[in-house]
């Protein structure tokens, strides 16, 4: 199997159910080729987010708690962004038309 493409639903639903050990590492092959795709900045900030989705995942009680950890990171992420853009567009100078 390569590593870089995902196994079709059915066979991923049984390696789930049977074998999460080998979807664990169809994951993790999958990621490391996407990271390693990136440029350097890219791959940092990319390596340190695996590392905090990582952290979550390994603190979660069960994979819904991870799911629901997972999505709050991406929540926050999308707040702090929003926030970012409102503050950019407050202080940006109005343009002459």
């Amino acid at each position: 199997m390569n590593n870089n493409l995902l196994p079709d639903h059915k066979t991923l639903r049984e390696l789930a159910e049977n074998s999460p050990d080998k979807l664990e590492l169809i994951l993790r092959a999958n990621i490391a080729t996407l990271i390693d795709k990136s440029s350097g900045s890219q791959r940092r900030r990319l390596q340190g987010l695996q590392f905090q989705i990582d952290v979550q995942r390994k603190l979660a009680k069960n994979p819904v708690d991870s799911c629901v950890r997972i999505s709050r990171m991406m929540h926050d992420s999308f707040i702090e962004l929003n926030r970012a853009l409102i503050n950019f567009t407050k202080n940006k100078p109005m343009c002459d038309k």
